[in-house]
């Protein structure tokens, strides 16, 4: 029976250190919440969510917990250059969160991590949120857990 060796494996079977990312990293979660009071926010506008640092590897398995929203309202999440603002994927982590309904939300199906593709932050990014569908209703309850493995 054959036998493929990822690209981690192949790096240990040459004797080549692996990144905190690929091995003994630790998981990390940056965890965010809306403030209780806020304006509605319209289609387009952005949440600052928070920083991931440098040669941090972006995990699936990100969560967005709501309370109902506005009928149609999503949420794409991405992430940018904490230095220039210059975005590097609007929607990277998510595309389409749910909004509208209470509950909790899969956030894992951006083109940075979804279908087998993997990504390891060349600089600080800022992950932000960016509102889709309708607007987000004034004052909605809205928690964002974004998993990643780092140092």
């Amino acid at each position: 029976m054959a036998e493929t060796n990822t690209a981690q494996a192949a790096k240990l079977a040459a004797n080549t250190k692996l990144l905190p990312h690929e091995n003994a990293g630790r998981q990390r979660i940056l965890a965010s919440k809306m403030p209780a009071a806020f304006a509605q926010l319209a289609i387009n506008d952005t949440i600052f969510i928070g920083r991931i640092p440098v040669n941090s590897r972006l995990l699936g398995g990100g969560i967005v917990s709501c309370a109902a929203g506005t009928a149609s309202c999503t949420l794409d999440i991405g992430i940018r250059s904490t230095k220039t603002q210059t975005v590097i994927n609007a929607t990277g982590i998510a595309t389409a969160v749910d909004a509208a309904a209470a509950g909790q939300k899969t956030a894992n199906n951006g083109a940075l991590i979804a279908n087998g593709a993997e990504y390891v932050t060349a600089e600080m990014v800022d992950v932000y949120a960016t509102v889709k569908g309708a607007v987000l209703a004034a004052n909605q309850a809205l928690k964002f857990e974004i998993p990643y493995v780092t140092d």
